[in-house]
């Protein structure tokens, strides 16, 4: 299952060739590009929810070395939360595993991705509608998600979950709402 969202014009700095979502590497960047990954960030830990909160603030300390505004930096770590908090309550329903926490900042992007080995995400859930006003205990993460990022991807299966999550300073997503 593969599910995309995407705002014109947003430039992550990867292409379709570049191989799995969130391997960007300034190597793989074309010559002469001029984009420069200008900080990244990766850190791997047990899908528990403590650790997974442990992920959330080194984040956080990330994120304020950024020169980003204070409704980016919430953005971000709001999302970010959202999906490592399914990879804690989804994605390991019978045993432990890992999350990993991928970030970069390249040109004015931020780029934060999230991984798992898991299960996948059941197609009855990753294809349901998300509305917002549902009466469901939880069910939201996604949609809150796709509600505060420029662009989102999310690749599913059997081999685990990636959500790949772009965001555009604040200043440039509300002049190109303009």
């Amino acid at each position: 299952m593969h599910r995309h969202t995407l705002e014109p014009d947003v430039d992550t700095g990867e292409t379709a060739d570049d191989g799995p979502p969130g391997t960007t590497s300034p190597d793989r960047l074309p010559a002469g590009s001029g984009t420069v990954v200008t900080s990244t960030f990766e850190e791997l830990a047990p899908a528990l929810p403590n650790d997974v909160a442990d992920l959330r603030r080194k984040l956080i300390r990330w994120l304020a070395a950024l020169p980003l505004d204070p409704e980016s930096t919430h953005d971000i770590t709001l999302a970010t939360y959202e999906a490592l908090a399914n990879v804690a309550a989804y994605a390991y329903p019978d045993k432990h595993g890992w999350a990993r926490l991928q970030a970069a900042r390249v040109g004015d992007a931020v780029t934060v991705t999230v991984t798992d080995t898991g299960c996948g995400i059941p197609a009855t859930r990753a294809n349901r509608p998300r509305t917002a006003g549902l009466r469901t205990s939880g069910g939201r993460g996604l949609l809150l998600i796709d509600k505060v990022t420029d662009q989102s991807d999310i690749h599913t299966g059997e081999q685990g979950t990636t959500v790949r999550m772009t965001w555009r300073p604040a200043a440039l997503r509300h002049a190109g709402a303009a």
